[in-house]
């Protein structure tokens, strides 16, 4: 099953979890641009700007292919999608909606 979690959960996780960090700083293909992320924190754009944004960017081949992938493994297994942020406005539940959306 594909789900999501924070980084600072994933000592909680059951040890056969599977664990992606999609964050920028591991320069994941799922994770939002540097320019989109500061735009966000830096309240250039709200929520709902970021959320458009960030799908745009998903829109495309390797983004593709990284999500059926990840929607395969979790089909057998637990797949976690794991960035810093806790709770809230986050891409990974953006991420577990649109991959529910094209694979679910």
């Amino acid at each position: 099953m594909l789900k999501e979690t924070y980084l600072g959960n994933v000592r909680n996780l059951p040890r056969d979890s599977i664990v992606v960090e999609v964050t920028r700083s591991k320069k994941h293909v799922l994770s939002p641009s540097w320019n989109l992320l500061n735009d966000y924190k830096n309240g250039k754009i709200d929520w709902n700007g970021y959320k458009k944004r960030f799908l745009e960017e998903m829109d495309n081949e390797a983004c593709r292919v990284e999500m059926h992938e990840l929607w395969e493994l979790s089909r057998t297994r637990d797949v976690y999608l794991v960035c810093f942020e806790k709770e809230g406005h986050c891409h990974r539940f953006l991420l577990l909606e649109l991959i529910n959306k094209m694979w679910g």
